[in-house]
């Protein structure tokens, strides 16, 4: 399962369970709040850390097609369960970068199944 906290002092911390499938939408908006689709020569890199000082990603996933990244059983399952940090940054054709998700907290739970 996936959960996104849209509000609060965890504003956008996501828990998954380890080894679930999901779907993570990401909508951006312009200064006139029109939604911006992204382009074949935009970019968008999910990365998740072990916390903000790690040099290196645990996880790392970019947009293919479309505005979302998908998750598979396969990208968590070689992962301990615990709290991560994790960003998304933004590329766009013009070569403007944007952290459209400041670093926030993500975490990987466990499953009872």
């Amino acid at each position: 399962m996936l959960c996104i906290e849209y509000d609060g002092p965890h504003k956008n911390r996501i828990t998954l369970t380890k080894g679930d499938s999901a779907t993570l939408k990401l909508k951006l908006y312009d200064a006139q709040n029109k939604v911006v689709p992204l382009s074949e020569a935009d970019r968008a890199v999910l990365t998740i850390k072990q916390d903000i000082d790690s040099e290196a990603a645990v996880l790392q996933m970019v947009i293919v097609e479309g505005q979302q990244f998908d998750f598979t059983p396969a990208d968590t399952a070689g992962l301990p369960c615990g709290k991560y940090c994790y960003d998304v940054q933004v590329t766009l054709s013009d070569e403007n970068v944007y952290t459209v998700i400041p670093p926030s907290e993500f975490i990987l739970a466990k499953g009872v199944t």
